[in-house]
């Protein structure tokens, strides 16, 4: 019993030493973003789209780090589901070649 309390204090600790729940920032102290591990890269456009509603939407680029894919880019708007309220990536047809074309637009 005595073992299991000592390695539970333990573990505690440790998890406590590692977490760092604020970034100072000069004289301001702001919340840490919680630690997780980035799987791709996300850039916002000056371009738009627009859908044959005729709703438009702002463009971003999203480029692959990892798999089969890595390296290279597609495009997505980010739309809202009207049924649940909640947000999510559309990604666009041919968007390999949208972001080809916006990447290389100058």
């Amino acid at each position: 019993m005595k073992k299991t309390i000592i390695t539970g204090m333990l573990i505690l600790a440790s998890l406590c030493a590692g977490a760092q729940n604020y970034v100072k920032n000069g004289t301001t102290f702001e919340q840490a973003s919680p630690a997780r591990t980035v799987t791709s890269k996300d850039t916002p456009t000056i371009f738009t789209w627009k859908d044959n509603k005729g709703k438009t939407y702002p463009i971003f680029l999203h480029q692959y780090t990892k798999g089969e894919k890595a390296g290279r880019w597609t495009a997505y708007v980010v739309k809202t589901s009207a049924k649940t309220g909640k947000e999510y990536k559309y990604y666009l047809p041919d968007g390999e070649k949208i972001a080809n074309e916006i990447r290389n637009t100058k």
